[in-house]
């Protein structure tokens, strides 16, 4: 299972599809009643939204299927733009902030490394941590910080805090094979993950995440109002979205869909990720906004 967090969704979502595990809610977490929009990039076989600014716009990849390339895309004001890192195997979007800029990752030599990069809709400026095969960025804030993981291989990561060219380790207590810093609000705020956790880093403070009663738990997002997404996995939630604010979660499901997955929100609260349909398509989508009020309706305290 920790293999899932130091590769992309799309390993995720392949091990979502095993048969007869249906998403389900989750007893003592209530769903949202939000709306969900599907994101499909045409033709494609796979799409994973994992970000949005303040603007709406959203970045993710999309493939063929699971086994082949990821791409890399833009969907802002109803069209995609599509891109992929120089001389890359699979190329993976992850964070958008509010100037554009886009941050991600790379697979190269034939999938065996990996660098990050930052686009800006015109060129790529490699991201590539000291001595590092992996260098795996996820989220990025408005004053350009880039979290993720990296590593000496693939095998083993650490999270890091990346502030122009300095390097900070994000690595909460205990000995963990994978860690990665998933997301960063504009308060330096961050959430990310360990090898059955999740967690949440604010001034050299962690603080664990956890739905209870699940096997696994990764927090992805966080924005200014502190709301914190990720996605949850029970035995009877493969997996479940969830939403998190001052202790209280919120169950998130694609109408019909077998597994969800929440990956990114916006100052708004609008939430983006990905589901997987009856048939094992895999989707991106984008929800209406989650908001306080929310949570005091439909909130569970675990």
């Amino acid at each position: 299972m920790s293999l899932l967090r130091s590769f992309t969704l799309a390993l995720l979502l392949l091990l979502l599809c095993a048969p007869l595990m249906l998403a389900q809610s989750n007893s003592i977490i209530t769903d949202a009643h939000i709306t969900f929009t599907t994101i499909d990039v045409p033709g494609a076989g796979v799409t994973n939204v994992f970000g949005i600014n303040s603007a709406g716009d959203m970045v993710g990849s999309y493939g063929a299927a699971f086994n082949t390339p990821g791409h890399g895309f833009l969907f802002s004001g109803g069209n995609f733009t599509f891109f992929d890192y120089p001389g890359a195997y699979s190329t993976q979007a992850f964070g958008i902030n509010d100037s554009g800029l886009i941050s991600g990752t790379a697979f190269v030599r034939q999938n065996t490394a990996a660098v990050g990069f930052l686009y800006d809709g015109t060129s790529f400026t490699t991201i590539r941590a000291p001595g590092k095969s992996g260098t795996l960025p996820r989220g990025i804030n408005n004053a350009g910080t880039v979290v993720g993981g990296d590593g000496a291989t693939l095998s083993a990561t650490k999270g890091f805090e990346l502030i122009g060219t300095r390097f900070k380790t994000i690595s909460p207590p205990g000995d963990f094979i994978y860690v990665f810093a998933d997301g960063i609000n504009n308060l330096g705020e961050i959430v990310g993950t360990d090898d059955n956790s999740s967690f949440f880093y604010r001034a050299g403070t962690f603080k664990t995440i956890g739905v209870a009663g699940a096997s696994q738990t990764e927090a992805w997002g966080i924005n200014d109002s502190r709301i914190i997404v990720g996605w949850y996995v029970t035995s009877a939630c493969l997996p479940c979205g969830f939403a998190l604010k001052n202790g209280k979660y919120i169950s998130l499901s694609y109408p019909g869909g077998q597994a969800t997955a929440a990956l990114g929100i916006s100052a708004s609260g609008q939430i983006v990720g990905s589901y997987i349909d009856q048939s094992n398509v895999t989707h991106g989508f984008v929800t209406s906004p989650i908001t306080a009020a929310d949570f005091e309706r439909y909130g569970r305290r675990q």
